[in-house]
């Protein structure tokens, strides 16, 4: 019977609840990774994902928003569009992350538990947590490249 530890991915990229929304945003491009857990003393208190940046209320226009996302950096030069950007900019961690929308999983449980717990409640991912520690993520992703390969 397979457990968690079995399939986790342990090359997890944290973040402080006070990190920049624009370093938030460069760590995701530069890793190439869609989901950060956010920790404040160590401990895990939300996670930011891509959804979390692209859909906040009071965000940019969503072309310009999109064509950042991509690093095509050509931002219109109405006032609008630099007021919410300059908005957007000064968030950090803690403004945007979710703070419920993801399953919390120890190493050793039972990964057939997992996976039901993931479809059933239609989480996109699991986060690894033993005693207030990340130890690593599941995504579904993680679990399709293991479970079947």
């Amino acid at each position: 019977m397979k457990q968690v530890r079995d399939i986790m991915n342990t090359n997890l990229i944290t973040i402080e609840s006070n990190l920049t929304f624009d370093k938030i945003l460069k760590i995701m491009i530069e890793k190439g990774v869609g989901k950060l857990p956010v920790i404040d003393h160590g401990k895990l208190i939300g996670v930011v994902t891509r959804d979390d940046i692209l859909v906040r209320q009071e965000t940019a226009p969503l072309p310009p928003v999109i064509a950042f996302w991509d690093l095509l950096i050509t931002l219109p030069e109405n006032k609008e569009f630099k007021q919410k950007l300059k908005k957007l900019s000064g968030y950090v961690a803690s403004d945007i992350m979710s703070t419920d929308n993801y399953l919390i999983v120890k190493t050793s449980d039972d990964l057939a538990f997992v996976i039901t717990q993931i479809v059933e409640q239609k989480y996109n991912y699991a986060i690894v947590v033993e005693k207030d520690s990340i130890e690593g993520i599941i995504t579904k992703t993680d679990l399709i490249n293991k479970c079947f390969n």
